[in-house]
């Protein structure tokens, strides 16, 4: 990585739905920050006796945050449109941003797993957003296409006329 290059910083909303998600997720932020990306992550960054929704809330408003990676699954779903746990309270604060700047790109939804029946659930506020699925087609690809988007790189050039 090269000294004048801005090293994105990202904050990642997830739910705690199993153990082995939560793997999958860890996975993600790591490979994101061997690709010179900066990552708020609650597992390192929240220590014994941190304020949960005041963390949550210092992630999701920090100007200095590029992007929120929403990592969609079923359970992250119910947790949002019933605004339960933290999801709920993340929930909040997110889908005011999102409907007071409809032209925002903030906010980046991804299709991180799918139901038993291989269906994806979104949230109610996330709906008409345009989503990363890493779960259909090859998942290298959704990576690539994650990862220029946050650096602000082109993913398919517009050709010339």
């Amino acid at each position: 990585m090269t000294k004048d290059v801005k090293n994105p910083k990202v904050f990642i909303s997830y739910s705690w739905s199993s153990k082995e998600y939560e793997k999958k997720v860890l996975d993600l932020a790591f490979r994101l920050k061997e690709n010179g990306i900066i990552v708020m992550l609650d597992k390192w960054m929240m220590k014994p006796g941190t304020d949960n929704i005041n963390f949550m809330e210092k992630c999701v408003k920090d100007k200095e945050v590029d992007y929120v990676l929403i990592l969609i699954d079923k359970i992250y779903t119910q947790k949002a449109n019933n605004r339960v746990g933290g999801v709920g309270i993340e929930t909040q604060i997110i889908s005011k941003e999102v409907y007071d700047n409809v032209e925002q790109t903030k906010f980046i939804p991804i299709v991180f797993d799918r139901d038993e029946d291989g269906n994806i659930e979104v949230p109610v506020y996330l709906r008409n957003r345009f989503h990363i699925d890493f779960t259909k087609g090859d998942p290298e690809l959704s990576y690539i296409h994650l990862v220029k988007t946050i650096f602000g790189k082109e993913v398919y050039k517009e050709p010339e006329l």
